[in-house]
């Protein structure tokens, strides 16, 4: 006795006919909103790595002048630089 709700065994190469996909498509609820199922965030877009771009520059002035004063201060204590 066949079960009516079983699915038939199919063949390797099975035809599909473009009626039967746009019904199937059209039965089928689709949720297109992107990111809906992912469950990311949105990141806002201003900031990278929580600063601002105004805070970013400050930080890498301060920065670059730390490593400016550092590097001339061990030129000087080893003696590789000769101040006039």
């Amino acid at each position: 006795m066949a079960n009516k709700g079983a699915p038939k065994k199919q063949s390797r190469r099975q035809e599909v006919d473009i009626s039967d996909l746009r019904r199937i498509a059209q039965e089928q609820d689709f949720d297109l909103r992107i990111g809906h199922e992912t469950g990311l965030e949105r990141v806002e877009e201003d900031k990278l790595f929580g600063m601002t771009a105004v805070e970013r520059m400050f930080l890498s002035i301060g920065l670059f002048g730390v490593v400016l004063v550092v590097s001339m201060l061990l030129l000087i204590l080893t003696n590789s630089v000769e101040l006039p």
